[in-house]
């Protein structure tokens, strides 16, 4: 890191947290849509996130308003100190938070052996039961933004949104998508259709490990008031399609703190449609090289779905 970079953060840390002594600055090579720098103070060190993605600042509103629910019910999150919506020295959004010991449960994941991977499992279990267990007010932005009155409506909305934006070429025909996730909606026991604190970005990287067990949960810029079963077609892509042998000991887990409803998992089917088209607009604009793969998923659920 240049010394003027490393000088711009010591600044803005000096300014925004007046009282605090920044005794040295680095550089953090973690995180894939953000910089960020460690900075050493006396009281304590600090993390400085600069967004390299999304900009507008409510995406870190979002992030600090999803962490303050999830620590309000006992989920280990991290603490923020600030939020700047536009810092001219970085051209855009940055936040100063608390930096929590830990390596990422991505980076520990490869060397554990089977047990040890089956305890972690069984904090994943625990803690996302416990984040999808926070009933919201509505469906929707857990800022209070975009509301909908039920689940039917608030899928209906996503998609609308989404479909746009895909290439239905690579999928099947709109109207045809549109009446299969509704029939799938339809097929659901509306006394489960609550909406639950979802965090929208479930997988190793976003857990925090210190002694073998999940210390903290990260980046609730995606949370929002959902169907829970959304969180599970992330989950089920990153880490059980590879370690199916881990799921049971995650869904006891996971059961315990938030029952399983009987028709759970036509829930996770319907959560890997939506998941699947998320993530193919979401590539399509950063990594198109990956949309592609996405577009399959949400074309094999079709036509098992129609």
């Amino acid at each position: 890191m240049s010394t003027d970079t490393a000088s711009t953060i010591r600044n803005v840390l000096q300014r925004e947290c007046p009282g605090v002594h920044v005794t040295s600055v680095r550089p953090l090579d973690k995180g894939y849509t953000s910089k960020q720098w460690v900075a050493a103070t006396d009281e304590g060190r600090l993390l400085v996130k600069v967004p390299q993605r999304d900009l507008d600042p409510e995406h870190l509103r979002r992030l600090v308003a999803g962490a303050r629910v999830a620590a309000e019910h006992g989920i280990p999150v991290v603490r923020y100190r600030r939020l700047v919506p536009h810092e001219p020295a970085v051209n855009g959004p940055l936040l100063i938070q608390e930096y929590q010991e830990g390596e990422a449960a991505g980076d520990v994941w490869d060397s554990l052996d089977g047990d040890q991977r089956m305890v972690l499992l069984q904090d994943l279990g625990d803690i996302i039961g416990r984040l999808h267990a926070i009933v919201g007010p509505h469906f929707g932005d857990v800022l209070g933004g975009a509301r909908a009155s039920s689940l039917r409506e608030s899928v209906e909305a996503e998609v609308a949104a989404l479909l746009p934006q895909a290439e239905l070429g690579r999928i099947g025909d709109p109207d045809t998508l549109r009446s299969a996730i509704g029939a799938a909606v339809a097929r659901l026991e509306n006394s489960a259709n609550v909406p639950a604190f979802t965090h929208g970005d479930l997988w190793l990287p976003n857990f925090l490990v210190r002694n073998g067990r999940i210390s903290c949960v990260l980046d609730f810029e995606h949370a929002t008031y959902a169907e829970r079963f959304r969180d599970f077609g992330k989950l089920d892509e990153h880490i059980f399609d590879a370690f199916p042998a881990g799921r049971d000991v995650f869904l006891k887990s996971y059961d315990a703190a938030c029952p399983l409803p009987d028709d759970w998992e036509r829930r996770v089917d319907l959560g890997h449609l939506l998941h699947a088209l998320n993530m193919h607009v979401y590539f399509l604009r950063w990594s198109p090289q990956w949309a592609p793969q996405y577009a399959q998923q949400a074309k094999k659920w079709l036509a098992s779905n129609s």
